[in-house]
């Protein structure tokens, strides 16, 4: 208990100091961040905060006559405040149904966006929820006009839907599996198992938790795994990611269209500090190998490639 109340004043210290250092948002600042993003924010003098929620109508829906209110923390949000490196920072979330988050994703990443995590948000019956985390560094309206980008891609996603339903993103993999591996080591350059007709192989990672070594066999792990045929496969499995390479894995994942279903951590306080992505995605058993493969290139390379 001595620790935790040793940290907790830790951080009431840090915040303290560190809202000392921070300039007050100027009213016209404030201003353009609500035309630019279409809201009316509240100003947190105390915190020196500006913040907007955007309430989700289609979240609080559990049946056709039945709604739940949106006070619930069913709707999305951002936070600004002004910086001390840089001219503002950015926090927030985004409240998504299933058919959102792989265009919100992409839509995030080209905007600039560090997204920090992926997990479902739903507690009640009605349509799948999914919260993602973003922040990011930068001007007030350059900031305010990527999370606009993010609102805008949500409304894209609806609009094309006219109203209805959100559609399911799970793949419709047949019932019996029969993947050759042979293409599939040869593409990954790994030796996978196959059991049942599914394919899957791994690459694992070191970290140091409390000063003791985990492994791949203890979770630290890079994996994969394709089910169904040659032909008509589905893939699914794990990256193990960085905080220096996490939005690299994001950006390669989603230009060979493989959806991102979570980003989450399977341990606290490990050395150095892994995230976990999981994906899915369906086509040819190759191509999702190829797919696999392009991501973990990009992560190999970009990563040799920093001094």
């Amino acid at each position: 208990m001595s620790g935790i109340l040793a940290n907790l004043q830790i951080g009431i210290l840090i915040a303290t100091f560190s809202s000392g250092l921070t300039a007050q948002i100027p009213p016209q600042a404030r201003a353009s961040i609500d035309r630019i993003l279409g809201g009316q924010g509240a100003y947190i003098p105390d915190s020196k905060v500006y913040k907007i929620v955007f309430p989700r109508s289609e979240a609080t829906i559990v049946y056709d006559y039945q709604t739940l209110s949106p006070n619930l923390g069913l709707n999305s949000w951002v936070a600004l405040k002004s910086g001390i490196h840089n001219e503002a920072i950015l926090v927030g979330q985004l409240l998504l149904l299933d058919d959102e988050v792989d265009p919100v994703l992409s839509t995030a990443l080209q905007a600039k966006l560090d997204v920090s995590g992926l997990a479902p948000s739903s507690a009640f019956d009605g349509p799948h929820l999914q919260t993602l985390d973003v922040t990011a560094t930068g001007g007030f309206q350059d900031l305010a006009a990527s999370f606009r980008k993010c609102l805008d891609a949500i409304q894209q996603v609806r609009r094309a839907r006219a109203g209805g339903r959100p559609n399911t993103t799970a793949p419709d993999v047949p019932i019996e599996s029969s993947i050759d591996p042979a293409p599939l080591d040869a593409v990954l350059a790994m030796k996978g198992v196959v059991i049942g007709g599914v394919y899957r192989a791994a690459i694992g990672a070191h970290a140091l938790l409390r000063g003791e070594d985990l492994g791949g066999e203890m979770g630290m792990t890079t994996w994969a795994s394709v089910a169904g045929t040659n032909d008509h496969a589905i893939a699914h499995g794990e990256f193990i990611a960085g905080t220096e390479d996490l939005q690299r894995v994001l950006k390669a994942l989603r230009v060979k269209k493989i959806s991102v279903t979570s980003i989450r951590n399977h341990t606290l306080g490990e050395q150095p500090q892994f995230v976990f992505v999981h994906f899915r995605g369906e086509g040819t058993a190759l191509d999702l190998a190829r797919a696999v493969r392009y991501a973990l290139d990009t992560q190999v390379e970009e990563s040799q490639a920093s001094p």
